[in-house]
């Protein structure tokens, strides 16, 4: 008797019904499917065509860019073996023929991990590195076209806003009896990767190369303990001294203050001189530094454009 039902249902929806799975690059309740029962070749699971039967399992998906982010409407269908067809059987039919077949039922999940989580990772993963890099141009943006008139205050600007320094006191590098650094103007500091890196601005209009270059160690042995005071946990540290000019150096000035280089192997620290030369627009930092040449020179390009737009709405 179930034989018998089962062969005239398996003609009514073999005449009546075949539906298509389809998939694309972005793609919305395209279905997909999966065979999860083998069926024994037999005459009880076969179509008027000959074609044996398998239970397989159908599920509309959400998917962009080819990645599954969302599965639903799943069901256990008929399948014959062509692609991308199913005999849409009623489930407690499709009961009868596993327990007709002497098969087990299919255990949940029917789905790979790929489907079922996987491709919700990798998307989530997507969105959130896009947006993060949409805010981070954004922010860029906003600090290289801000209105601020001249190179020095476009530098700090770019540093807080667009590289996320973050400014502090300039009495934090005050120890024991010795407070004030020479000609020191700024200090920040930002944790990038596995590393501590600080910018310190030393304005060359108010020392002399000659100071600087006396002021080196004072400053090598402030700097050393500024980690442990911003409570940062990072292995490596990097200290960028910008020696700063608004009248362009001698090149022997810049042989100096270029040599002024320190290290410390043990507690992995090192001072890189940088030297911003606000005249010739010009930024002489050591290959790989942080944040980049191209990045620092932004301040010369906008603070000029911004210099032109104020001559042209005078005249």
């Amino acid at each position: 008797m179930n034989t018998l039902r089962i062969s005239i249902l398996l003609i009514l929806i073999f005449i009546s019904s075949f539906a298509h799975a389809k998939a694309g690059f972005l793609s919305f309740g395209g279905e997909e499917i999966i065979e999860v029962i083998d069926l024994p070749n037999d005459e009880r699971f076969q179509t008027p065509e000959g074609e044996y039967v398998n239970i397989g399992y159908i599920y509309k998906s959400v998917a962009f860019l080819y990645i599954p982010i969302w599965n639903y409407d799943g069901r256990l269908v008929g399948t014959t073996g062509q692609k991308d067809t199913y005999l849409n059987l009623p489930q407690d039919q499709i009961s009868i023929m596993i327990i007709e077949s002497g098969k087990e039922f299919p255990q949940m999940p029917l789905l790979d991990f790929w489907h079922r989580i996987g491709g919700k990772t990798v998307f989530l993963i997507a969105v959130c590195f896009i947006g993060f890099n949409i805010r981070k141009k954004m922010k860029k943006k906003a600090s290289f076209l801000s209105p601020l008139p001249t190179a020095r205050e476009r530098l700090k600007d770019i540093l807080i806003n667009s590289q996320e320094f973050t400014e502090l006191e300039l009495s934090v590098l005050n120890i024991e009896d010795r407070n004030d650094v020479p000609g020191l103007e700024f200090i920040a500091v930002k944790n990038y990767f596995n590393s501590f890196i600080s910018v310190s601005f030393i304005d060359m209009n108010k020392v002399t190369v000659k100071q600087a270059q006396e002021n080196n160690d004072d400053l090598f042995e402030r700097l050393l303990p500024l980690k442990k005071v911003v409570s940062s946990s990072s292995q490596a540290s990097l200290h960028y001294i910008y020696f700063t000019f608004d009248k362009s150096p001698s090149n022997d000035d810049i042989t100096v203050l270029k040599s002024l280089k320190k290290r410390k192997i043990k507690s992995s620290t090192n001072v890189i001189p940088t030297i911003i030369d606000f005249e010739k627009m010009n930024v002489d930092t050591a290959l790989g530094a942080m944040p980049s040449k191209k990045i620092l020179e932004n301040c010369f390009i906008q603070a000029q454009n911004e210099e032109l737009h104020i001559e042209k709405v005078k005249i």
